[in-house]
């Protein structure tokens, strides 16, 4: 090394470099440096340290002639540069193919010239930089024949399992200019090929090139222990050399973090707890609500279906890619010990229809599975005696929403298993529920595969129960429609108003004040996603809420007709059989949508007392915000709570929190064999003719406008009349029935929320469609025909 009064100047592949001599290159030097460390080939090269315009040091002709006094790139490698926190890309010169030293010594100029070009000091500005040294990099031409990029995750899916190869002619500025289009490779975690794209008709790496770069690429991200983002070219005789390693800042922590163990043969599906809990869940939820599911399903498999006790076992929900799914293996275990447990039963009960792929296990002796039956019997006999006892507990409990980390955190600790009690409270509710829905459709078949419209007369049927609580809900939001539409004035007014003005007017006027808090008094613990645990409940933020009223009063303004309430169903014609399972099946939906009501009243208390926690540990410095507070596990969030220093957590959090946005575009099949893997929907034919088949849920038929809203927000655009056409409805989805004329939704059975709410108010419903959502745009012209279970793109 060395060293002038102005600069210093060393070469690349020092070895004896110091930490601090390293971070001083800035990041592209480092990098190189770090890459020649791990033994990948990077072209000779130097590193002037603090380079100054028109100031170079004495010592540049001697390295130059050292490299051999040809052609050479000069790269700024900026501190900061290409670094974890920023990229600085293209933000400062990069010249190829310089020749001579004058024409070196203009191109370093260029390069410390352009640390203040206005493109780099905004860029600084924004992200709060200042002071910035530039440094160099000069190194060995490579006569490339071809170049590109190596992302050792995938930055557009935010998929660690993914490692994405870019490739193009000549040199790789082409690339990075836009210019060219590359070819595209991305590889699974075992080196295997999944996808790509090729621009012309002879691929411009060969397959041993490619090999060669995706064995190197794994193995520089494995010795960094973090992602990178790696240029590369490869000359004519096909030798590879490393341009660049920079971390990848934009993607968060790999989206199969908090994975649960999934056997190869394991039958798993997003129906029902889709329902429950749509999307990605945050850490917090899954360690909650999540573990409370798993241990609600053991339980009732403790009560009647030989499992011995309940464990810390992941037997009967998994988790992947931040998504919960129902394990139908785990769940079928019931069937050897149970009678009248199966396949088919259970996959009308979860998934609305057969699931092919479920194997039954092997059938224990008769009497075990009689007097498992037994079990069952009674288990499904208590539950009433069960709720009321839970709901006397239920009055009692309350966690604090005030005081310090540690004295919020013990409370929430010592509380968190009645939150599993509350949800095995809820699972016998609802398997009352299946069961009734089972045999009255059983009865109604023979005991055969159900017609579409023997479904739609069992979904007719069902439509009868009354003082179901969604169903009330919705009574009361339309009521509070009814009078805000009967007033010009002041309809128009709302309908207008921000959704924070029109809180504040809901609350005040004399037309609704009382009306409003009344229904916020019984239902403003419900809400969207009303089980996770990051998630506010309506009471909370009534501004959801209030959009879905104004688009609602909107509609019943332009003259939309209320969908008439069901006709009473003549149960005198029907079997002796079906009249008697029939006011069984009405009270079993009403005990159903009581005790979820329960169970989300106490999943709101722990999301408040969660909710204060993460503003004490802000308030304590312990988090960078409140909101960081739902990025870890509930036994993470302890240890946090009791930590001096936080700064890890805090940046796990953050990553975490970067990655659930990547989780939520994630699609699956609704059932998977096998650790889930993500739909690629452009290895999907696009298939846009034929009739879409589905359960029919709420009899009628609707012609219309179909809006798609892959969420709730997305319902947002709702026109009077057309036909809603989502992946899965919750609660937070009903104040927009009193709008649309029929509803259509890729997962479901009869006993789920959307086709409870579709019955009581009259909606002509299709669930389990599997891929309406795909197959339906917004603006389409299509006829639902709930009495066949058919959507018919016009």
């Amino acid at each position: 090394m060395i060293t002038d009064s102005v600069t210093t100047i060393h070469w690349l592949n020092d070895t004896d470099t110091s930490q601090d001599a390293l971070l001083s290159m800035g990041g592209k030097a480092s990098g190189l440096n770090q890459l020649m460390r791990w033994g990948l080939t990077v072209p000779s090269g130097f590193v002037i340290v603090n380079a100054q315009c028109g100031k170079h040091p004495e010592a540049l002709a001697d390295y130059y002639q050292k490299l051999g006094g040809a052609k050479v790139a000069v790269r700024s490698s900026a501190m900061g540069e290409d670094g974890a926190e920023s990229s600085f890309a293209g933000q400062y010169e990069s010249i190829l193919n310089v020749e001579g030293l004058d024409d070196l010594k203009a191109a370093i100029d260029r390069c410390v010239t352009s640390l203040h070009s206005q493109r780099a000091s905004a860029y600084q500005g924004k992200n709060n930089i200042h002071g910035v040294q530039m440094n160099v990099v000069v190194q060995t031409m490579v006569d490339a024949r071809a170049a590109g990029v190596v992302f050792t995750v995938d930055p557009v899916s935010g998929r660690h399992d993914r490692l994405v190869v870019d490739a193009v002619e000549g040199l790789g500025e082409s690339l990075v200019s836009g210019e060219a289009t590359p070819d595209h490779y991305e590889f699974n975690r075992s080196g295997q090929l999944s996808y790509s794209e090729l621009i012309g008709d002879t691929p411009i790496l060969s397959d041993a090139l490619i090999d060669a770069l995706v064995a190197q690429a794994k193995h520089a991200s494995q010795q960094a222990s973090i992602p990178l983002d790696l240029e590369w070219a490869a000359d004519s005789q096909g030798r590879i050399f490393w341009l660049q390693a920079r971390p990848i800042t934009t993607i968060g922590t790999d989206l199969n973090e908090l994975d649960t163990p999934i056997n190869a043969t394991d039958v798993v599906t997003r129906c029902n707890v889709g329902e429950m809990m749509p999307g990605a869940v945050c850490p917090l939820t899954f360690s909650t609500t999540g573990r409370s599911i798993e241990n609600g399903m053991q339980h009732m498999h403790v009560s009647y279906a030989g499992r011995k006790a309940v464990t810390d076992d992941w037997t009967q929900i998994a988790m992947s890619h931040g998504k919960l799914f129902i394990n139908l293996s785990g769940s079928i275990a019931a069937a050897a010990n149970v009678l009248g447990v199966d396949a088919k039963s259970m996959g009308y009960s979860l998934c609305g229809g057969v699931v092919e792929e479920l194997q039954e296990p092997p059938k224990r002796p008769w009497w075990i599975r009689l007097l498992g039956t037994v079990k069952m019997l009674r288990y499904l006999q208590k539950a009433d005696d069960v709720i009321a006892r839970f709901s006397k507990k239920a009055d009692a409990f309350n966690l604090p929403t005030s005081g310090n980390s540690i004295e919020i955190a013990q409370a929430l600790d010592k509380a968190l298993p009645f939150y599993s009690e509350a949800m095995a409270v809820h699972l016998q509710s609802s398997t009352t529920s299946g069961v009734a829905s089972n045999i009255l459709q059983s009865m109604i078949s023979g005991g055969q595969e159900s017609s579409a419209a023997e479904q739609a007369q069992a979904a007719n049927l069902m439509a009868g129960a009354s003082g179901v609580e969604s169903a009330i809900l919705v009574e009361q939001l339309d009521a509070i429609v009814e009078k805000i539409a009967q007033h010009e004035r002041d309809a128009q007014a709302f309908v207008d108003a921000s959704p924070t003005d029109a809180v504040e007017w809901l609350a005040s006027s004399a037309i609704t004040s009382g009306d409003f808090k009344a229904f916020l008094h019984r239902h403003g613990h419900r809400g969207y996603r009303e089980l996770c645990m990051r998630e506010a409940c309506w009471a909370d933020a009534p501004e959801t809420l209030v959009t879905t009223l104004q688009a609602s009063v909107s509609a019943r303004r332009s003259g939309k007709a209320v969908n008439p309430k069901p006709q009473a169903v003549d149960t005198s014609q029907l079997s002796r059989g079906v009249r008697w399972i029939l006011p069984k099946a009405h009270a079993a939906i009403r005990r159903r949508e009581a005790t979820k009501s329960l169970l989300v009243d106490i999943a709101n208390r722990f999301k408040r007392s969660y909710r204060a926690l993460g503003e004490q540990l802000h308030r304590e410095g312990k988090l960078d915000d409140a909101d960081q507070v739902f990025f870890f596990t509930h036994d993470e969030l302890m240890s946090v709570v009791r930590s001096a220093d936080t700064a890890l957590e805090k940046e796990k959090a953050s990553n975490r929190r970067t990655a659930l946005a990547f989780q939520n575009k994630l699609d699956f099949n609704e059932i998977c064999v096998g650790p889930p893997q993500p739909l690629d929907r452009r290895l999907q034919s696009a298939d846009s003719g034929g009739d879409i088949l589905g359960r029919p849920v709420s009899s009628g038929l609707v012609e219309g406008k179909a809006r798609v809203a892959l969420s709730v927000s997305d319902a947002a655009g709702l026109q009077p009349g057309e036909i809603l056409v989502a992946p899965i409805t919750d609660v937070g989805w009903t104040p927009y029935f009193s709008s649309i004329a029929g509803l259509i939704t890729d997962v479901g059975s009869s006993v789920s929320h959307g086709a409870v709410i579709a019955r009581e108010y009259g909606l002509p419903a299709i669930v389990n469609t599997r891929v309406a959502t795909q197959r339906i745009k917004t603006g389409d012209n299509i006829r639902l025909n709930a009495d066949t279970g058919v959507v018919s793109l016009l």
